[in-house]
């Protein structure tokens, strides 16, 4: 059975890149367009991880990271922002809102697939990588 990892970016060729890269390691890709529907799929399909960008519609990543963790049925979902983003503050953000890793685009496939293996093998645990 395919892990399922939950992404959300509002650009397709994100989509489809992540979808292509991460297939390729067996798993199961669901993608989302906005944080309302990203949300849902976090909490309905079971995944083993989420990504999310900072900024798309409906709240974007931070919101729907904030409502991941403070959700004890999904609290322990590894989540990953993955944007554009590079201040400070949004990585501040991000950090005190509980994810476990963030990373900016532009990135090498490869890179976010080590980074993404080490998230889902650390289920459960704290896997704070915060590399910029």
């Amino acid at each position: 059975m395919q892990r399922c990892i939950v992404i959300a970016d509002d650009d397709p060729t994100i989509i489809d890149l992540l979808r292509l890269r991460l297939s390729m390691a067996q798993y199961h890709v669901i993608a989302a367009r906005d944080a309302v529907v990203a949300l849902e799929m976090v909490r309905t399909k079971d995944p083993v991880a989420a990504i999310l960008d900072v900024q798309m519609p409906g709240g974007g990543g931070l919101s729907v990271l904030l409502k991941i963790k403070s959700d004890p049925r999904i609290s322990g979902l590894p989540v990953m922002i993955l944007t554009g983003e590079r201040n400070a503050e949004t990585v501040l953000q991000a950090m005190d809102g509980g994810a476990d890793d963030y990373m900016v685009k532009p990135f090498h496939p490869d890179a976010l697939l080590e980074r993404v293996s080490r998230l889902v093998s650390k289920a459960g645990k704290t896997a704070a990588t915060w590399e910029i």
